[in-house]
């Protein structure tokens, strides 16, 4: 995923600099109101071009096309705003009708760092997909940050042996928690237009143990099935 994402924004700057030449050598001025958006327009097409998960990339070019057309005062920011919810809301829909087509990255892959006495497990995504699978593992808690990408934990057959928090930061993005029925959710998460929707039936039983979902969600949306 690292190697991907590396080749798609280097792409991205060969692409940009070759333009930028062009437009020296041409005596083009460049600096149009809203140039700035190409930084966001061209690696989500880029990644929309290379990346198996298309949901991240998408939302980058929606808002991308967005900020360009209020920059060139073709809408106000007024509808942008209106416009980039109804993108966003688009996109978690498209988000959960492909979502479970899921593939596994394996866990040594994933950084780890020492809390309180606990290993948290440390998930970073840009304009791309991570799908962890934790069974056979101990899981003692989270950190994913994720912007412009879609991540999958499946915490089904982990060894879940006390209470656990999963941190989050997220922007434009979509995390999916597949957990066991009998793990409570408690959300103490902060959401600008974005949200957490639990959809699995929970059974509570004599070793349920509770997960902490803090952090904050930015035009995000967090799925627990």
């Amino acid at each position: 995923m690292k190697q991907n994402n590396k080749v798609i924004w280097g792409s991205a700057l060969v692409v940009c600099g070759i333009a930028w030449i062009v437009c020296i050598c041409l005596h083009i001025n460049i600096l149009f109101n809203g140039w700035w958006t190409l930084f966001i327009i061209v690696p989500s097409i880029c990644a929309l071009l290379g990346n198996s998960d298309k949901t991240g990339p998408a939302i980058g070019l929606g808002v991308g096309v967005l900020l360009l057309l209020a920059e060139q005062n073709v809408i106000d920011w007024d509808m942008f705003w209106k416009i980039g919810l109804a993108v966003l809301v688009i996109a978690l829909g498209l988000g959960m009708i492909f979502g479970n087509r899921r593939k596994t990255t394996d866990i040594p892959t994933v950084k780890t760092l020492n809390r309180d006495g606990k290993n948290i497990r440390v998930v970073n995504a840009t304009f791309g997909e991570q799908n962890l699978n934790f069974g056979g593992e101990v899981f003692e808690g989270a950190d994913v940050n994720a912007s412009f990408a879609s991540v999958h934990l499946d915490l089904h057959g982990a060894t879940i042996n006390e209470d656990m928090e999963i941190n989050v930061d997220l922007k434009f993005s979509g995390l999916v928690i597949y957990a066991p029925s009998d793990l409570l959710v408690k959300v103490t998460a902060g959401s600008t237009f974005g949200g957490v929707d639990d959809k699995r039936r929970v059974v509570v039983t004599d070793h349920t143990h509770t997960l902490y979902i803090s952090g904050s969600c930015v035009f995000s949306g967090i799925e627990i099935k």
